[in-house]
């Protein structure tokens, strides 16, 4: 009966990570696509009322107005107002940070959001299998929701930069999930009850493997160009190629997850 119970918990903690992530990347396609959306329809049935939405901004109509409005862009901007003061805020030789706010570095753009939206999307993956493996193979069903555990640990614990140390623990165990994966494909687990012969290829773990492959690459780039530790930029700031891996990612895990496809 204990068992029992640990098991149905288990499987109710697995499908709520699982759907927690595929509602939460849904939420965050449509935050990036519906934005861009709403302004090409308005755009073509009510052209005449963009520019009130998004009006142009006037043109200063003098040089006091153009002042004030250099000093409010570089306010905006997160950079220094370039208005001398008797005493300034910082001293002169602290490093302030401005350009990296202003600007975001490829890494912050690019490769640590590709790296999350891989890590989250390789643990949905594996608590919806670790959920339907929890019944007949107890074992196996806990493996798979330890590792979406600890893919969503790392997700987590990136939005505040990945270290090095969290970088190269990413690099090798998704690596080694990667090379598990093959191997139960090709040679079979000696040893491992129930998956000592080659298993199919199926849809999940496909899909699995695919992202943790992705993830492991932008291990690698955060690596090879000292960017480990970059903080991912605010999500309407990512590079395109991003943005679309976040919607692609999300409508694959939420088709195959409404599809019924088995785990």
């Amino acid at each position: 009966m204990t068992a029992l119970t640990a098991a149905s918990g288990a499987s109710l903690l697995a499908h709520g990570v699982h759907w927690t992530i595929v509602l939460g990347g849904t939420a965050g396609m449509v935050a990036l696509v519906l934005p861009s959306l709403l302004d090409r329809v308005l755009d073509r049935l009510a052209p005449g009322l963009a520019p009130r939405l998004h009006p142009a901004p006037s043109a200063p109509r003098d040089e006091h107005e153009r002042r004030v409005h250099e000093v409010r862009v570089r306010l905006l901007a997160g950079a220094s107002s370039g208005v001398p003061t008797a005493t300034p805020f910082f001293p002169a030789d602290a490093p302030t940070g401005d350009a990296d706010r202003a600007t975001p570095s490829y890494a912050a753009r690019a490769t640590v959001p590709v790296a999350l939206v891989a890590g989250l999307a390789a643990a949905g993956v594996h608590a919806a299998v670790g959920a339907a493996h929890l019944a007949g193979q107890p074992l196996l069903g806990a493996f798979f929701l330890l590792c979406a555990l600890a893919q969503v640990a790392w997700a987590a614990d990136s939005l505040r930069g990945p270290s090095p140390a969290s970088v190269v623990a990413a690099l090798l165990g998704n690596t080694a999930l990667v090379g598990v994966w093959l191997a139960s494909r090709t040679t079979g687990l000696p040893g491992v009850p129930g998956l000592t012969a080659p298993e199919p290829v199926g849809v999940w773990d496909l899909l699995a493997a695919s992202w943790e492959l992705v993830l492991v690459v932008a291990c690698v780039r955060l690596l090879a160009t000292g960017a480990a530790g970059t903080r991912p930029a605010r999500w309407w700031d990512w590079q395109p190629a991003a943005r679309r891996f976040l919607v692609g990612s999300a409508v694959v895990l939420a088709v195959t997850s409404l599809s019924g496809v088995a785990a």
